[in-house]
């Protein structure tokens, strides 16, 4: 997926981002769920006011080590470190930072606030994505049904397995899918365009009905 253009705006606001930016198109239509799933449950959570932190471009694995976070060793990879934050490896030089879905964002304002303070002479540069990029989860157990759907890409579970990305094209559009099961069912993280965010609800609406799953749809705010 392309960089998202930044036009200099939130250079007003604390940590440089401007919080209206993310009062996208589905701010209205879905409600807002308190507590976590279970394993057992059919879900797709919009996580577009989750906490996250893009970086791309020389030094951006040179700031992780300073900031003693593990990478993935290969591009189109992921983990999940202790504090339940998420790295995905989109690039040599690139990575997302992402804050657990339904958890605390303090640990990815405290790493946002540890890359700026840096006296690195080169650590990447913020790539917006908290600004630029819509954020679906899907999970359960008919979550694998639901992917089939909604990719041409091979997302099987045996194909697609826990910690791999994909950088390819769903909801008929460009996008970042990275399973990180979660909520102890499996998962898949869907990244796209924000400017795109409400036709992609309409889509995943319609091809989850066609599933007979039970799929319930709901915003997943953080915790705090």
């Amino acid at each position: 997926m392309a960089p998202v253009s930044h036009s200099g705006t939130s250079g007003s606001h604390p940590g440089g981002i401007d919080p209206s930016l993310r009062h996208h198109a589905l701010a209205h239509r879905l409600a807002r769920r308190d507590g976590l799933p279970g394993a057992n449950e059919n879900v797709v959570f919009d996580c577009t006011q989750t906490e996250r932190f893009g970086l791309r471009g020389p030094g951006t694995l040179d700031w992780l080590g300073e900031a003693g976070l593990s990478a993935p060793k290969a591009v189109n990879t992921a983990l999940t470190l202790p504090c339940g934050t998420s790295v995905l490896r989109l690039g040599q030089q690139e990575v997302l930072l992402a804050a657990p879905p339904g958890g605390s964002s303090a640990r990815l304002r405290e790493l946002r606030k540890a890359w700026r303070d840096s006296q690195l002479p080169s650590k990447g540069y913020d790539a917006y994505r908290d600004e630029g990029w819509a954020w679906f989860v899907i999970s359960g157990p008919a979550a694998p049904a639901l992917m089939r759907r909604i990719s041409m890409a091979d997302l099987r579970p045996e194909s697609l397995k826990s910690g791999d990305l994909a950088q390819t094209r769903a909801l008929h559009l460009d996008a970042v899918v990275v399973r990180l099961d979660r909520f102890g069912a499996m998962s898949y993280d869907i990244f796209i365009d924000i400017a795109s965010a409400a036709f992609a609800l309409d889509v995943l609406t319609e091809t989850a009905a066609g599933t007979n799953a039970g799929f319930q749809f709901a915003a997943l705010y953080p915790a705090e």
